[in-house]
């Protein structure tokens, strides 16, 4: 018998078929508990007195078709989201774009798109689709070079997200260091070349785009996919993983601090906040120590958000006319900046990786240490029971005493329970 209860109604079959939806046709004696049990083809409510019947099949197949429905209404709704994320966020990417109209070194979608199929699964593809072509077509070209260019963006989030899944360690890919590096080589190097080259190429075929300017097209374009899915894919995975808030008072003190300081020292490189009277004075070092604290104080999730917080001060203050990446060209001074960032995230989240590995290992270390103490000098242990006295002078089962520690030598002997079962009757 299997009992599944939604809303008011709750339903017992001895088949394996699961009802879940609510059953309306009862009486009000019946809204507290209904109770059904098999009998042929026909379920019987045992609990109402009008011995209301309905057909167990026809139950079935009302839940699978309310099930069916609201899973469409739910999947139509997260393809909606996504193609209106991807819009929103594509706009704002190619407002950076100096190249060309549909080239930027800042594109967020490659990462907006690879974490969602990461976390939403292959089926949100056309949300994918659709955001990418909405972007290209209310920009530039006709609707058969943005079909071309949405259909390089939805492949490269599918590949990026397939060699994740396959040899990264898909969602967990930010829990360790090595991980970390095939993420950024599969997702962040090859995938990426995929959305370049048929984008571009969709470009160049229908003449909006010179075949002499191909090749700086294409490395500013998959430059910016790169940069997307390096810097906006990870606080997205890391926080729809992890959405627990486990910091205590000092903790959650010493992040705000930490931030703080992270936005005055990224506001004074790359903002003209004072005491920097230099417009372009190289103190980009001074972001180092509060990014290396923050990776052996906390975790991943926060170095991430670091991360992404520290790219959008950093592209303003750069556009503006602030910090030591300012070029004669915007376009040149966003490829330099992103650089940087590209680096600093690669290395800070991975610092972050291998300090929240270590201290894992000390905390099992810390732990075998701890039983190691216990099994110092000889164990007494009864010859005939097999019992053994433990520090506090109680004499334990053998298994129960070697369930919580390591390998130990024997001394042999015997308690005085069997000391007495030994001596011959007087």
């Amino acid at each position: 018998m299997r009992e599944v209860r939604e809303g008011f109604a709750s339903f017992r079959l001895a088949d394996s078929l699961t009802v879940t939806s609510n059953y309306r046709n009862v009486t009000p004696e019946c809204a507290g508990l209904t109770v059904y049990t098999k009998s042929g083809t026909s379920g019987e409510c045992v609990a109402c007195p009008q011995g209301t019947k309905r057909s167990v099949r026809s139950l079935a197949q009302s839940h699978q078709t309310g099930s069916v429905s609201l899973s469409y209404v739910r999947y139509v709704s997260s393809l909606a989201a996504v193609a209106a994320v991807y819009l929103v966020f594509g706009k704002l990417g190619l407002a950076l774009a100096f190249v060309h109209l549909t080239a930027t070194t800042v594109w967020p979608p490659a990462g907006i798109a690879l974490a969602a199929y990461l976390l939403l699964g292959h089926r949100i593809w056309p949300g994918i689709l659709l955001g990418a072509f909405l972007v290209n077509v209310t920009t530039t070209g006709t609707a058969a070079t943005s079909a071309g260019i949405a259909a390089g963006n939805t492949l490269e989030g599918l590949l990026g997200a397939y060699l994740v899944n396959r040899f990264a360690g898909g969602l967990d890919v930010f829990r360790r260091g090595q991980d970390i590096l095939k993420f950024t080589a599969l997702a962040g190097v090859v995938a990426t070349t995929v959305s370049a080259t048929l984008g571009v190429t969709s470009l160049a075929l229908g003449g909006f785009a010179a075949r002499s300017d191909y090749v700086s097209i294409w490395l500013t374009w998959w430059f910016g996919d790169m940069l997307g899915a390096l810097i906006f894919a990870p606080p997205i995975l890391l926080w729809s993983v992890n959405r627990q808030w486990s910091w205590n008072r000092r903790q959650t003190v010493e992040a705000m601090a930490l931030f703080i300081l992270l936005f005055a020292f990224a506001q004074a490189v790359f903002g003209g906040w004072p005491p920097l009277t230099v417009k372009n004075c190289p103190l980009t070092f001074l972001l180092a120590p509060v990014l290396i604290w923050m990776a052996f104080r906390f975790r991943q999730r926060e170095i991430a958000t670091a991360n992404l917080m520290l790219c959008v001060l950093a592209i303003r203050g750069t556009l503006h006319g602030y910090g030591p990446f300012v070029m004669p060209s915007p376009g040149e001074s966003i490829l330099l900046l992103q650089t940087f960032m590209g680096v600093t995230a690669l290395m800070s989240i991975t610092v972050a990786a291998i300090f929240s590995e270590l201290r894992r290992l000390f905390g099992e270390l810390e732990d075998a240490l701890s039983d190691v103490k216990t099994l110092k000098g000889l164990v007494p242990i009864c010859a005939w029971c097999k019992k053994i006295r433990n520090a506090g002078g109680d004499w334990e089962e053998l298994e129960a005493y070697f369930r919580k520690r390591a390998d130990i030598d024997f001394t042999h002997g015997i308690c005085p329970g069997c000391l007495e079962k030994s001596k011959p009757n007087s």
